[in-house]
């Protein structure tokens, strides 16, 4: 039995931390704050470079969303991404990414963007 579950039958006040935990777990917040830091994984499985062009926009249920700065990053991702699943697998845990999804539109020059 673990000790939040005793105070809370002696009548004991519960731990904050116990509290936020069980709150966050069953809100899904739990989840989506994991599923973030996949997204900061970007750049350690596609490299620096490729990272400067693209970036994860969202992870839901497995299925990573993607946004490129033009229509050949976009392309070269679309081609890279069984590498890119399998990476993220490798690095984050099996089923992490199952399907990876685009952005409706490019991301087009974003400001202070490398090699503009």
């Amino acid at each position: 039995m673990s000790e939040d579950a005793g105070s809370e039958r002696r009548g004991l006040p519960e731990k904050a931390g116990a509290i936020l935990r069980r709150v966050l777990a069953a809100t899904g917040v739990e989840r989506r704050l994991a599923d973030r830091g996949l997204l900061a994984a970007w750049p350690r499985i596609v490299g620096e470079r490729v990272a400067q062009f693209s970036r994860p926009v969202d992870l839901v249920d497995g299925v990573l969303t993607l946004e490129a700065d033009n229509a050949v990053w976009r392309q070269e991702l679309t081609l890279l991404a069984p590498l890119i699943v399998r990476r993220y697998n490798e690095l984050c845990g099996e089923g992490s990414v199952k399907e990876i999804n685009w952005n409706r539109k490019l991301a087009r020059s974003r400001p202070g963007a490398p090699g503009r």
